[in-house]
C-alpha cells in the first residue's frame, strides 16, 4: 500500500501547481511570510509530539551522535547545499520551461528529511501526520512555483509519489518485523528532527538536519543491542 500521507502529498503539489498557474505572483511576500511561521510551528508541536514516542533515549541519543558523524564525514548538508544552488539557477533560467519546473520542483520535494521520515512514519503505521504538514508546505510553494517555473510544477507530484510511495512500502515490511521498541526509537529520533526542522524554519538555528538523518538508522540498531544487554 502506498499510503495516505502519500497520496495527499502529491495531490497537493498538483494542486498548488495549477493554482500557482492562475493565480501568478498575487500572493503578497507578508502574507506568505506568516503562513509559513504558522506552519513552523505546527511542525515544531509535531516534533515534539512525535519525539516522545521515544522509549530509550539513550540509543535515540547515540544513534544521533553516531549518524551526525557519518552525516558529516559523508558531507549530505553539502551536498544538499549544491542540489539548492542548482535549483536557485533553474529558478533563474527556466521561467515556462517544462523540463525546468519539472527537475526543479522534483528536486526540492524529493530531497530532504520529512519526505523520508513522513514516509517512515506511514509504512510503521504511526500516521501521517509529517506528511500533512509536508503537504502544508509542498503545496504553498508550488503555487509560487508554479507561478515563476510554468506547468512542469504539478508533474513533479509523479516521481513524489513513487519516492515516498516506495519508501513507505519498504517502512510496512520493517514495521511487521520490527520490535515495538525498534519502532519507538525511529519515531522518537525522527521527531527530534523534525523539531530541529521547525525551529529552522523559523531562522531560530541552523541546525544541519540533513547531516543527522543518518541516525533514523543507527537509533533503532542502538536499542536493539543494548536490549540484548
Amino acid at each position: 500500500m502506498i499510503g495516505m500521507g502519500t497520496l495527499i502529498n502529491s495531490a497537493a503539489i498538483v494542486l498548488g501547481g495549477l493554482a500557482g498557474l492562475v493565480l501568478g505572483a498575487r500572493l503578497q511576500e507578508k502574507t506568505s511570510e506568516t503562513v509559513m511561521q504558522a506552519l513552523a510551528l505546527v511542525t515544531i508541536f509535531l516534533g515534539i509530539e512525535t519525539a516522545f514516542k521515544g522509549e530509550n533515549m539513550v540509543a535515540i541519543l547515540l544513534g544521533l551522535v553516531v549518524g551526525g558523524m557519518v552525516g558529516e564525514a559523508l558531507r549530505l548538508e553539502t551536498h544538499l547545499e549544491n542540489l539548492g544552488k542548482y535549483v536557485e539557477g533553474k529558478l533563474k533560467a527556466g521561467k515556462g520551461n517544462f523540463a525546468a519546473g519539472f527537475v526543479t520542483a522534483t528536486i526540492l520535494y524529493v530531497v530532504g528529511p520529512m519526505a523520508i521520515l513522513g514516509s517512515i512514519e506511514d509504512g510503521i503505521g504511526f500516521g501521517y501526520k509529517i506528511l500533512l504538514t509536508k503537504s502544508a508546505l509542498d503545496g504553498l510553494s508550488s503555487i509560487a512555483f508554479g507561478a515563476s517555473l510554468g506547468i512542469g510544477v504539478p508533474f513533479a507530484a509523479v516521481p513524489v509519489f513513487i519516492y515516498q510511495g516506495a519508501i513507505t512500502l519498504i517502512a510496512s515490511f520493517f514495521g511487521d518485523v520490527a520490535s515495538a521498541s525498534v519502532i519507538a526509537a525511529v519515531s522518537g529520533c525522527g521527531g527530534l528532527l523534525i523539531l530541529a526542522i521547525g525551529l529552522n524554519m523559523l531562522k531560530l538555528t541552523k541546525i544541519r538536519v540533513t547531516n543527522l538523518l543518518p541516525g533514523i538508522v543507527f537509533a533503532p540498531i542502538f536499542t536493539w543491542l543494548l536490549g540484548l544487554l
